[in-house]
This record gives C-alpha cells, structure tokens and sequence, in this order.
C-alpha cells in the first residue's frame, strides 16, 4: 500500500469521523490507478489542479462527499459522490466522457475503527492523586499533607496537650486521635504562671542603674 501512510499524515489533522477515514482510503485507491483530484463539488473552478493530495474543504460535509478527478493522461474524468446512510456509504461514480456510473455501498463500521483514530502518540494525562487529602481527613493517620506544620515533621516530639492556654482542660473526645490539632496557647506553659526569671528585670544592661 504505498503512498497510503503518506496520504493519511497528511489529511490526518482534518480526519474526525470514521467515514472522512474511508473517503481518504477510496480517494487513495483513484490515485493508485493513475486518478488524481481536481476540487470539489458537482463544477469545475478556475482553481482546479492536479494532485494525489485531497482538495482543501474536502470533508466539509460528513454526510455527503462531492469530488473530481481526472487521469493522468487527461483521457478521463470523475464524479465522485459519496452518501452517508444509517452508518453505510454509498458511493457513487460517474465517468463524464461516457455517463458511465458505477456505485458501490460500504459498511463504515466493517472498515474504520472511530476508536482508532485518535493520535497514537499523545497520551492523556494521568490523573492527580489525593494531594493533601490527609489535611482534610481527621482521621487519615500521620502521613503527610499540604500544610506545613513544624511540630509534625516526622521526627520524634513530646505529646502535645491541646489544652494548653485553656483555663480547664478539653474534655474527653474533643479531639479525635490523631487529628491535625494546635493547641490553643503556648506549649508547656507553666499552669501556674509565668516565672519571675521568664524576662530579665528592666535596665539590666545599664551600669549606671
């Protein structure tokens, strides 16, 4: 099948339904058999050229395919119509010189995959995983999350009691085992008040005091 890969890259970016797929492996066969494409619609247009490639607007509509060809040799020339039907396409051909029409109806289903026709080197992308989840489950255990909590970075502490700042202690339950809890005051704070040694005493570092 030579020539048909090459065709195929170069109508891929505008392939998006299996039957623009089939008109583009029949619009090969016409070139292999010394066929090549003028334009599109029932008329001829100052704009005709010659080319294996298919004519711009090509598949502008999905359910009815017009195109003209023309041999090599300037002997002959075509009237491609291709019809969409409940999943099948009719095509139809006409040789203009002798009003010769040939036609023919394809399952587009036996032929083209729709599944197949995506690109092959573009791969979706994965999707994220529970970032942060733990930060939102009290219950999630230890691993880490989202927020950064320096008394939770994996190495060993001391138990923090969550009731410290608190006039009375939380009471049973208030805080479920493992919960990403901070206390409410200062940790390890003295019940009964800050030490007279807490701060140096004013003016110490004056010698004239």
């Amino acid at each position: 099948m030579a020539g048909l890969e090459l065709l195929y890259a170069s109508a891929a970016p505008g392939i998006t339904c299996p039957q623009d797929a089939l008109i583009c492996f029949v619009h090969w066969e016409l070139v292999t058999h010394d066929y090549r494409a003028l334009g599109t619609g029932d008329q001829s247009g100052p704009g005709d050229k010659k080319s294996e490639l298919l004519p711009p607007g090509w598949n502008a509509n999905k359910e009815l395919y017009v195109l003209r060809y023309e041999s090599t040799d300037n002997s002959r020339k075509l009237l491609l119509k291709a019809i969409l039907v409940d999943g099948s396409m009719i095509i139809n051909a006409l040789e203009c010189g002798s009003q010769q029409v040939v036609d023919l109806t394809l399952n587009v289903e036996d032929y083209v995959n729709g599944e197949h026709l995506g690109d092959f080197h573009r791969r979706d992308p994965l999707g994220p995983f529970a970032v942060g989840g733990e930060d939102l489950d009290p219950f999630g255990g230890q691993r880490g999350g989202m927020i950064l909590d320096p008394l939770r970075s994996g190495f060993p502490r001391a138990l923090i009691d969550p009731s410290s700042g608190l006039p009375n202690r939380l009471p049973p339950g208030a805080v479920p085992p493992g919960a990403r809890f901070d206390p409410f005051g200062p940790i390890g704070t003295n019940p009964s008040g800050p030490g007279p040694d807490h701060l140096p005493p004013p003016g110490y570092d004056d010698m004239f005091m």
